[in-house]
């Protein structure tokens, strides 16, 4: 069964609930938030699913299919970006004093970050000419 864990200012939309239904994603969803995998169809999330210790970031798509993107260890933090708002992100990163890293968006996708570890965060994005995720930058804090 589904449930579907997330703060009280963010409730779960009724697609998000039906998609993590469909995927069986084994445990409660602790964060998520909207996305466009594919340009147009823009019902598809990232999810935080929580396991015993820590849990996994999954990508959720319109059709169910469950892809996992990374592991965390404790609590998940887990934001999505446009390629515009990602690249802004990447600018403040790179003339940051404490925080090193890059994010280097290729496509016009979702770009999905989040912290696998309090300090270490990873972001992902979707390929549509690969028909697969990669890892496009991350940053320590």
């Amino acid at each position: 069964m589904f449930a579907v864990s997330v703060a009280a200012a963010q409730k779960a939309p009724p697609e998000l609930t039906t998609l993590a239904t469909k995927a069986r994603l084994g445990g409660p969803v602790s964060a998520w938030c909207r996305a466009e995998f594919l340009p147009g169809h823009k019902v598809a999330f990232a999810v935080a699913v929580t396991a015993a210790t820590g849990g996994r970031y999954v990508a959720l798509d319109a059709d169910g299919t469950a892809t996992d993107l990374g592991f965390f260890r404790r609590t998940a933090e887990l934001s999505c970006y446009d390629r515009r708002e990602a690249e802004k992100l990447d600018g403040t990163i790179r003339h940051s004093e404490t925080i090193h890293g890059h994010i280097t968006p290729r496509w016009d996708t979702t770009v999905v970050c989040g912290f696998l570890e309090d300090t270490i965060a990873e972001c992902w994005q979707y390929s549509p000419d690969d028909h697969a995720f990669a890892k496009v930058g991350g940053w320590v804090t």
